[in-house]
């Protein structure tokens, strides 16, 4: 059952998804393998107002794995591919006729849009939009697609008080099973917040297995990067291909195989 918070890591800090078109964002996340707290890989963001990479290395600089998400459609709920290099496995979803379309390998599942859907990194977005509502300590229901499963699993997030001291912290956030019953069998998951909105720590279970396949526990610190400056070891893919953007707002189509809640092909 741990698995099934396994998709919260793709978590990251991003631009206004309704922004002007601006230069991507540089973020950089080390994740500390736990409990011995050794380094289990580098996450490399690129992050537009409405798209998203995201690369993940080996401590040797190896790519594991790769992650695209475009916010066109939805800022909660983007279409989105994981791919592993070590195995090739794939898992995502995209929009198509209205639906939200689950996919894992060559299975699929169609999920009807709802304001509580949330997928991969549009949890981030999520956490934006309510931000006022959990920092006066409201807790929030949300249904988290798991395309491993092709279901969601009913999750829970509210305001803690903080575990430990961390610099720059302003709000802390936990996330559980809403079923009190299931509490027992899926790992929470904790995130730190600076006082800009920006995440600065995720603690729980991976959504990247570890190097003997199994699932793992990692601690992952954010901290934004200067583009011209990521440094050869530290560096955002520099050849990653730039997001496109529209110009207007209210543009939000993918591609045009693609429609979104309320269009029609």
């Amino acid at each position: 059952m741990n698995r099934l918070l396994a998709a919260l890591l793709l978590v990251a800090t991003v631009a206004g998804a309704r922004a002007q078109p601006v230069a991507p964002q540089a973020v950089e996340g080390i994740a500390l393998a736990l409990p011995g707290r050794g380094e289990a890989y580098v996450e490399r963001h690129a992050i537009g107002a409405l798209d998203h990479r995201i690369d993940y290395r080996a401590p040797d600089g190896t790519p594991i794995a790769r992650l695209t998400l475009d916010y066109r459609c939805s800022d909660s709920a983007p279409a989105f591919e994981q791919h592993d290099l070590r195995n090739g496995a794939r898992i995502g979803a995209r929009w198509q006729d209205g639906a939200y379309l689950l996919q894992h390998g060559d299975e699929t599942r169609a999920l009807a849009p709802s304001v509580s859907l949330v997928a991969s990194s549009g949890f981030d977005r999520f956490v934006r939009g309510h931000w006022d509502a959990l920092a006066a300590g409201r807790s929030i229901d949300l249904d988290f697609a798991l395309p491993a499963r092709l279901q969601t699993l009913r999750l829970r997030i509210a305001r803690i008080e903080a575990p430990e001291a961390l610099p720059g912290a302003t709000l802390w956030l936990r996330i559980v099973a809403a079923q009190p019953l299931l509490r027992a069998f899926v790992e929470p998951i904790e995130l730190a917040y600076d006082g800009d909105r920006a995440l600065l720590l995720y603690r729980g279970l991976s959504n990247l297995p570890g190097a003997d396949g199994k699932a793992q526990s990692v601690e992952i610190r954010y901290r934004r990067l200067q583009a011209a400056q990521p440094g050869p070891a530290r560096e955002i893919a520099a050849n990653a291909p730039q997001p496109t953007e529209p110009a207007v707002d209210g543009d939000r189509r993918t591609a045009t195989a693609t429609h979104c809640p309320g269009e029609r092909s």
